[in-house]
């Protein structure tokens, strides 16, 4: 069993549905004996998070982010602001309605990730950078900006459990196509979307996109320019989800591609969705940190 000298556990008691403190009683009882010095700190308002992350982050061990994908974000926006010598670990116990990165490490379950802590299993994972700004899983505009955004149906709360971004798709009458160009390394597109997706995790509302092709530490994220909605659309990304090169190639109305730096205008100006957050608009500048934060990781099934 791992054993840990100065652990942070940093909560946010909004995220989810269950009981937050019988979450900690559970939690505290599983750490406690091989962890010196733990200290709970709640978030109160947006922001404390990223803060709390910077402030204390060099002088942990281990940084726990007991949260949802929101909670999740915040942390890694501090953190990065750290030196890479002073980045702690970090481990996910997945409180919210998605947990979409705390997935993508094989932890599923609070129970899962209290196990991996304990074991100490590790990978240093990429994160991206989206202008000032830092994400794990995702950057979206277009369609799923909208989706999160909407009210009418709470979307994302009533589909989370099943991908929201399909449902997006179904759900959505008629998205607003925008005009865009896409400058990587290589190349450039230009076209018209209803929709633009960078993906560095497996997951989008627990939906598992591409499992066996998108990896964490690649320095590479999975590009996915969405010309149309509807159900070819929906049709598409399932068939893609299980197709070799040539297939995802071939999909209608999809387009998907891997880069590592790109940049992105969109006329007119749209909101961009990072990692389920919404405070940055476009044109954006991203690049990929590679392996740039120690997580702690559960096992893969299979």
């Amino acid at each position: 069993m791992m054993r840990y000298k100065n652990v942070l556990l940093l909560y946010n008691g909004a995220a989810g549905n269950g009981d937050i403190a019988e979450t900690l009683q559970q939690v505290t009882r599983r750490l406690a004996p091989d962890i010196v010095e733990l200290t709970l700190y709640q978030t109160q308002k947006e922001g404390d998070a990223t803060r709390i992350s910077t402030e204390r982050g060099k002088e942990l061990d281990l940084l726990i982010i007991m949260g949802g994908d929101g909670t999740v974000h915040e942390s890694i926006n501090g953190i990065m602001q750290l030196e890479p010598e002073y980045r702690p670990t970090v481990a996910i116990l997945p409180t919210g309605t998605c947990n979409d990165f705390s997935r993508a490490l094989d932890n599923h379950t609070i129970e899962e990730a209290l196990e991996a802590i304990l074991e100490g299993r590790t990978i240093s994972v990429d994160i991206g950078q989206m202008n000032d700004h830092y994400f794990s899983n995702f950057v979206g505009l277009g369609l799923i900006t909208e989706a999160s955004k909407s009210k009418e149906g709470n979307l994302k709360d009533r589909f989370g459990k099943f991908g929201y971004l399909l449902s997006a798709v179904q759900s959505l009458k008629n998205p607003e196509p925008f005009s865009y160009t896409l400058t990587t390394d290589k190349e450039t597109k230009s076209g018209e979307a209803i929709m633009i997706l960078a993906m560095n995790g497996h997951y989008l509302g627990t939906a598992g996109l591409f499992l066996e092709k998108t990896l964490l530490t690649d320095a590479l994220l999975d590009l996915f320019i969405v010309q149309e909605a509807g159900m070819t659309l929906v049709k598409n990304v399932y068939n893609q989800t299980f197709a070799d090169e040539n297939g995802r190639r071939e999909a209608e109305g999809l387009e998907v591609f891997q880069a590592g730096r790109f940049t992105l205008e969109t006329d007119p100006s749209l909101d961009v969705d990072s990692d389920g957050e919404i405070y940055v608009n476009t044109p954006l500048e991203i690049t990929v940190h590679p392996e740039a934060i120690a997580f702690i990781k559960g096992w893969e099934e299979g």
